[in-house]
């Protein structure tokens, strides 16, 4: 059941944006040479990815401001061209004004055929770090890595309606044990908006997942 795995997770001090992003990652598989940008120096998403050692062992090289003062804004990834197997880039876009010029970044960095693994929130609150500057739609997020030199993208929402919406945005904002006790609530009364109202849904995302191959 789905329920205990929130509720262990909301008790670890986790968002159900997050929770779900982690979800989603745990279908796709990492490779090789892994460029993760913007995750800091070993965000625990990777815990969730599947891992195929068929390129040898993956090898993941975090590369952050934190850790070496890069600017994404401006500064190129410091990788020669047509290097990494696979780039992650989570809960990094909405934070960069001059997105096409990172989207482009990673695009070089990757071998033909290489795959990039990302995440970005949509109905969430405010998050400067140190700016938070944009909310991607399903719509945009294929355009603007088409434009990088992507293809064989793909976009799916992931959340599910208001209630869902409305308890990831307060979670952080309440002790702990009430996170547990009102998330069942909220569950059950998001659980019978959508059955009354399915295509909703797709109204109400949290965040969008995306992959995308050079």
């Amino acid at each position: 059941m789905m329920a205990p795995y929130f509720l262990k997770r909301i008790w670890r001090g986790q968002t159900l944006a997050r929770i779900l992003m982690d979800k989603a990652f745990s279908h796709y598989t990492l490779r090789g040479t892994v460029v993760d940008v913007g995750g800091g120096r070993r965000p625990d998403y990777f815990n969730y990815f599947k891992k195929d050692e068929s390129l040898g062992a993956v090898s993941i090289k975090p590369i952050d401001g934190s850790i070496s003062n890069i600017n994404f804004e401006k500064d190129a990834l410091p990788f020669p061209d047509g290097t990494a197997d696979t780039v992650i880039c989570a809960n990094v876009l909405e934070h960069i004004y001059h997105h096409d010029f990172l989207t482009s970044e990673m695009c070089r960095i990757l071998k033909p055929g290489g795959q990039l693994y990302g995440f970005v929130p949509f109905l969430v609150n405010y998050h400067p770090d140190p700016h938070d500057y944009f909310r991607y739609t399903k719509e945009s997020l294929p355009l603007i890595l088409s434009e990088a030199g992507f293809s064989d993208i793909s976009v799916a929402g992931v959340g599910g309606g208001p209630f869902f919406v409305n308890f990831n945005n307060i979670i952080l904002s309440m002790p702990r044990l009430c996170r547990v006790i009102l998330f069942p609530f909220y569950a059950l009364l998001d659980k019978v908006f959508l059955k009354l109202r399915p295509a909703a849904a797709a109204r109400y995302p949290l965040g969008y997942i995306f992959s995308a191959k050079k």
